[in-house]
């Protein structure tokens, strides 16, 4: 039986735990909730080095990590009470957490239909819906009600048959004015997202009695879990987070681009708009922003030609280094749910638009004819680049349970998850909170390391409106979370991700639960950690090493090694392919052959050669013997290695997990030329 800590608050929380693990949560909007418990379980026990998450895991990934850098100053204790400080009443009468989320005045319509339509057990949704529409437009609705009643009543008190049928004309008439008239006002409501930022709710305050809105309040929870309890004091950073010995990653995603992104990133070219950005962010962290500039990098040339864009880019700002990015920023980025929440606006240069390519030719053209031109007459004399607006949206579009995050070739810690799924075919919500969530390995009956390896099912209607909208919303969920899907089953993840189940009225976008669910959820995190730090420290953690981990450690090396074998033997074959017409992998490195591009400097290419050959040895080796050893009997299904786009923030001086995120498609600072 596994049974979560029941330390007092406040003494449950050592300055130094026996271990240390990693973290990366789901997304799952209001879900979310179960997550302060769940946290506050792993951190009685293990110290949080890297955390991660996208959308509503983000949120619960910075607050752990704000937590974890305010341990010694109450930080867990803090987070401890934010489940019942979101189940406290709000100004406006419903609930903190609903509270959070408040419409702009232009969007409250749309909002309050939303809400009705992704309200789960309240009756037949297609009528909750049509009421919802008709009480938000009564006014409207009300004067073509009262035309028909007069052109009914009128018809009812005449004599003349004719002017009985004309008054039912009119009467008719009047229902499809009423028709049109709700047409036309969601048709105009509609026009009004894109002005908003695609999204209802900003974060912000939205104008609605006096509670506190989703950003300025996570700003509030940020500052305290950090300790940070004086009103100068600066936003948590990445880099304070860094300082602290935590790494936090999140997910966003640039819908321009069409490409998932990790931040922090590493890379230059992004820029704020000061004014639109106080609509989203309280002034504080606007503030900072603007005066933290990205420090200059690279050669003075490069330097130059950074600060003209800038001084071009004018009244845009630059995105700060990763270190002085505040962490809200982050989340705010991570956090917003499609149409619900705002998507936020950055801006950059499209350096494959023709009327970038003039520009770099122009600057370069300019500064060869004057070498010694000054930035201030450079700007007086270009025309500035175009500035284009790219939208970045919920990190859940791409990847809503980031499991490759702080990824290593063989782990030297656990690097846990938490995954959110509504209840399976088959099981339902238990009053037991322990049997609401599943751990392969604690959960399965049988083979431990044979559970968790079924993929799971979508099931949908076989007929009408239901049939078409599950095959749509099928094909949506295969889209966005392939990737998520088949990480979830493989051998040294699976074993390390539980999954908290919830059922429709829980989560999602229900956000007037009351208290007693908020707190049940919370419970049932709490649970689910529980479950993981019995599988992976044991009965006595940091003295004897508890099965679960050992396992996990045998087959990660089981797995790495049987990668590593079929890389090899796919390394070996083409190494030593005979390939005419082409000069072949071994002669590269020749002394009188000049590679086509990325040379490797002549001093070097001795060494290097030598490196290739050991290699081009190993692999053969390992093609003969090591595939066959370490892949027969192993686990299953087999890995794969491959090679995918990697970026990576700098360490700020802190020992930082690697992780594999993207990185955006932006010039850097210093290649135009």
């Amino acid at each position: 039986m596994v049974n979560p800590s029941t330390s007092a608050p406040g003494v449950g929380y050592p300055h130094d735990p026996p271990l240390e693990c990693d973290i990366v949560m789901k997304g799952g909007i209001t879900s979310g909730v179960l997550y302060p418990h769940a946290v506050c379980e792993l951190a009685r026990t293990y110290r949080l080095r890297s955390i991660g998450g996208s959308s509503a895991g983000a949120i619960a990934a910075a607050a752990a990590a704000a937590a974890e850098i305010g341990r010694r100053s109450g930080g867990f204790d803090e987070l401890e009470k934010m489940v019942d400080h979101l189940a406290d009443p709000s100004g406006d009468g419903g609930t903190v957490l609903e509270g959070l989320f408040q419409p702009e005045a232009s969007t409250a319509p749309l909002f309050r239909i939303l809400r009705s339509a992704t309200a789960a057990g309240r009756g037949n949704p297609r009528w909750r819906i049509l009421g919802t529409i008709l009480w938000v437009y009564r006014a409207r609705v009300a004067v073509c009600a009262i035309l028909a009643v007069v052109a009914t009543v009128t018809g009812l008190l005449a004599s003349s048959a004719h002017l009985v049928a004309a008054s039912i004309g009119g009467a008719v008439a009047a229902l499809i004015v009423t028709a049109v008239v709700l047409v036309w006002s969601l048709v105009r409501a509609l026009k009004k997202v894109p002005e908003n930022g695609y999204g209802l709710c900003s974060g912000m305050p939205g104008g609605r009695g006096e509670a506190h809105a989703l950003t300025p309040w996570l700003d509030e929870q940020f500052q305290t879990l950090a300790g940070l309890h004086d009103p100068s004091a600066p936003p948590v950073t990445f880099g304070t987070l860094g300082a602290g010995g935590v790494t936090l990653q999140l997910m966003t995603t640039n819908l321009t681009c069409r490409q998932p992104i990790s931040m922090p990133w590493c890379e230059s070219g992004y820029y704020f708009d000061p004014e639109r950005w106080r609509q989203l962010f309280p002034e504080h962290v606007v503030r900072w922003m603007e005066e933290h500039p990205p420090r200059p990098v690279g050669s003075p040339e490069e330097q130059w030609k950074t600060e003209v864009r800038r001084r071009q880019a004018l009244p845009l700002r630059p995105l700060p280094d990763p270190g002085d990015l505040p962490v809200l920023v982050a989340v705010r980025m991570s956090l917003s749910f499609p149409l619900l929440i705002s998507a936020i606006p950055l801006h950059a240069v499209d350096y494959s638009a023709p009327s970038a390519v003039r520009y770099s030719a122009q600057l370069a053209a300019w500064r060869r004819e004057h070498p010694g031109g000054t930035v201030d007459e450079a700007v007086a004399h270009l025309e500035p680049p175009e500035f284009e607006v790219n939208w970045f949206s919920d990190g859940g579009i791409c990847v809503n349970l980031p499991l490759h995050f702080f990824d290593s070739a063989l782990p030297r810690r656990p690097t846990f998850a938490i995954n959110l799924s509504l209840f399976p075919l088959g099981r339902f919500r238990r009053e037991d909170e322990a049997l609401n969530s599943y751990l392969p390995g604690v959960d399965a009956a049988g083979s431990a390391n044979a559970a968790g390896r079924m993929r799971r099912w979508s099931r949908w209607g076989t007929s009408g409106f239901g049939a078409l909208g599950g095959f749509g919303g099928a094909i949506l969920a295969a889209a966005r979370s392939w990737v998520d899907e088949a990480q979830l089953v493989m051998p040294g993840y699976r074993d390390r991700v539980v999954t908290i189940f919830h059922t429709k009225d829980e989560g999602g976008m229900n956000l007037d639960m009351d208290p007693a669910l908020l707190t049940a959820l919370g419970q049932r995190g709490q649970m689910g950690a529980a479950k993981l730090v019995s599988s992976f420290a044991g009965p006595r953690p940091g003295e004897t090493p508890a099965w679960g981990w050992e396992n996990h450690r045998w087959i990660r090396l089981r797995t790495a090694t049987c990668g590593v074998g079929e890389w090899f033997d796919s390394f070996a074959v083409a190494y030593d392919a005979e390939m005419p017409w082409q000069t072949p992998y071994s002669g590269m490195l020749a002394p009188d052959v000049s590679p086509p591009s990325y040379p490797i400097p002549a001093s070097s290419r001795p060494l290097a050669g030598t490196r290739v050959d050991e290699l081009a040895d190993l692999a053969r080796t390992w093609a003969a013997q090591g595939t066959r050893l370490f892949c027969t009997d192993g686990p299953q299904p087999a890995p794969k290695l491959r090679l995918v786009p990697y970026d990576r923030a700098p360490a700020f001086g802190s020992d930082l997990a690697p992780d594999a995120g993207d990185t955006p498609v932006v010039e850097r600072s210093g290649t135009l030329s």
